[in-house]
């Protein structure tokens, strides 16, 4: 199974520091809260980085070892550079960088703050270990990529690299996509070999020019090795258009993402509980079109990666969507940058709730994460087996609780098919639908429930399922309280995720009964025959 916490060991130090002096967005305006004045010894006019050094000062991002020394040779931190990504994220969407966001709490460790805040934003979802083990330029990239996506920074390609064409970029790296991003948009280049070098440490002299490069479009680097800035009259910012001899079937993966369908934000206000949707993706001539779906207006931004499969949803203005949602984050390995369990705990639960066909072969997830924003939320299924995103001509997938029925009246008769023919899929071993799974399955789901909660007042089992109800389970924390059913295949559903008054089970041991305050300030029960 591929692994989905990438667990980096290791120590180094590194001094950088980056100043929290508000400033606005545009680098030119940046520039003059203080002038770089050739302070630095180290740094020659002469070096490639001079201009960069001297430009990353003068925005406030980066100071020198000392008032005399950068030290362009020294190496950065994975904290510093999460807090180098995190200051530029806030200033490309702020304008300028608050402190109180950065404010240390008493007793924790100076680069917190910053993690928080990236996790949040979906800038880190891997879980690291040692945050002062020296950072590669390929977690660089990882990085700042996804600062500039959460930012939601328009960004133009202007330069030109088919995926597989860095030569020591292998496309398997985990890293691989967010550096051909990078080096399309003229932020991370190669050396005079054309090498990116993904695995070496970042140097200071190479993230003075990565910064400045993410803030100020001006300075990106073409692949012929000038600036955008100095080439403004003969080289257009914009790709120049194509000839007829070479314009033909439009690109459909861009930076490594394949765009199934984008969404109208989901303006469509649900009628009633959402608990699925499914949809058809056919892929001819270099475009994508929606064959048929079900319940895809509440979706926004299905994309494909080699690796992944994502989408957005928004934050329901009601509850017809925290049906699914629940679901998908009861399921979840990672949330908000936080490993919240093991892959393999969840593994049945998460193929159960995602079905993905790609030119009509299952293919199998080998976990999930989302992350929440202020107004959606992106889950990602990580896949098993790469995806040859250039090759593929059909794509067809089914999240949450979809009925065959309702598949065949919305005219997804092939995905029907397939779902209502598909294996249920067991970490190591796959079962056809509807037989029994060994206990095994069921037992480790329980205990991987209860493994880390922090109390447990109520437990029930019946000849259906497991139920828990209590604080911290899956390690979600203090102050998280879920209602849980657990079945017999290892599957589990969370019914309900809020503190409750009371909890009991009748006299027959078939229906549940659980109270919850109301808005009026009395309380409402709830009753679930969890027999039939």
């Amino acid at each position: 199974m591929k692994k989905l916490t990438r667990i980096l060991l290791a120590l180094a130090a590194c001094v950088l520091a980056v100043t929290l002096a508000a400033g606005s967005v545009c680098a030119a305006e940046i520039a003059g809260s203080r002038t770089y004045d050739g302070r630095f010894t180290d740094v020659s006019e002469s070096a490639w980085y001079y201009k960069n050094v001297a430009e990353a000062y003068e925005l406030g991002l980066i100071n020198g070892r000392s008032d005399t020394a950068f030290e362009p040779d020294g190496t950065l931190t994975i904290a510093e550079t999460i807090k180098l990504a995190a200051v530029c994220h806030q200033l490309l969407t702020k304008g300028a960088v608050d402190p109180e966001t950065f404010a240390v709490p008493e007793g924790a460790a100076w680069y917190e703050p910053y993690v928080t805040y990236a996790a949040q934003r979906w800038i880190v979802t891997e879980t690291y270990e040692n945050f002062g083990e020296s950072a590669s330029r390929g977690v660089v990239a990882v990085l700042f990529s996804r600062a500039l996506i959460s930012a939601d920074t328009a960004m133009t390609e202007i330069n030109t690299a088919e995926f597989g064409a860095l030569r020591d970029v292998p496309t398997e790296k985990w890293y691989a996509s967010s550096i051909y991003r990078m080096y399309r948009w003229g932020i991370l280049v190669g050396d005079d070999q054309g090498n990116i070098n993904p695995e070496a440490n970042v140097k200071r002299s190479e993230i003075s020019a990565i910064v400045t490069r993410v803030i100020d479009p001006s300075v990106r680097m073409l692949a012929s090795g000038k600036a955008v800035g100095e080439t403004a009259q003969t080289q257009p910012s914009q790709p120049a258009p194509e000839t007829p001899e070479t314009a033909a079937t439009p690109a459909v993966v861009t930076n490594g993402v394949l765009k199934l369908y984008e969404g109208d934000q989901a303006t469509v206000e649900p009628a009633e509980a959402v608990g699925g949707f499914a949809a058809d993706f056919a892929l001819a001539d270099g475009t994508v079109s929606v064959k048929a779906s079900y319940n895809l207006a509440y979706v926004n931004e299905v994309a494909a990666e080699k690796d992944n499969v994502s989408f957005r949803l928004y934050t329901p203005k009601d509850a017809a969507l925290e049906v699914l949602t629940a679901k998908l984050k009861a399921a979840a390995v990672g949330a908000n940058g936080t490993k919240v369990r093991e892959a393999s705990d969840v593994y049945t639960t998460i193929n159960g709730l995602f079905e993905l066909w790609v030119d009509g072969e299952r293919r199998t997830v080998g976990g999930l994460w989302y992350a929440e924003h202020e107004t959606y939320t992106t889950y990602a299924f990580y896949l098993e087996e790469a995806i040859d995103l250039s090759a593929a001509t059909s794509y067809r997938l089914v999240c949450g609780d979809v009925q065959a029925d309702a598949l065949k009246e919305s005219g997804l008769h092939d995905v029907a098919d397939l779902s209502e023919g598909a294996a249920t899929v067991v970490a190591g071993d796959t079962v056809e639908s509807g037989t029994a799974v060994d206990n095994a399955l069921y037992t480790a789901a329980i205990e991987a429930a209860k493994s880390t909660a922090l109390s447990l007042p109520f437990e029930h089992e019946s000849d259906r399922c497991y139920i828990l109800y209590g604080e911290g389970l899956y390690g979600t924390g203090a102050g998280d309280y879920r209602l849980i059913f657990i079945f017999r295949d290892g599957t589990s559903q969370t019914i309900v995720s809020q503190k409750l008054n009371a909890i009991r089970v009748n006299n027959a041991g078939n229906v549940l009964y659980y109270t919850v305050d109301a808005p009026d300030g009395g309380a409402i029960q709830y009753g679930v025959n969890f027999d039939n």
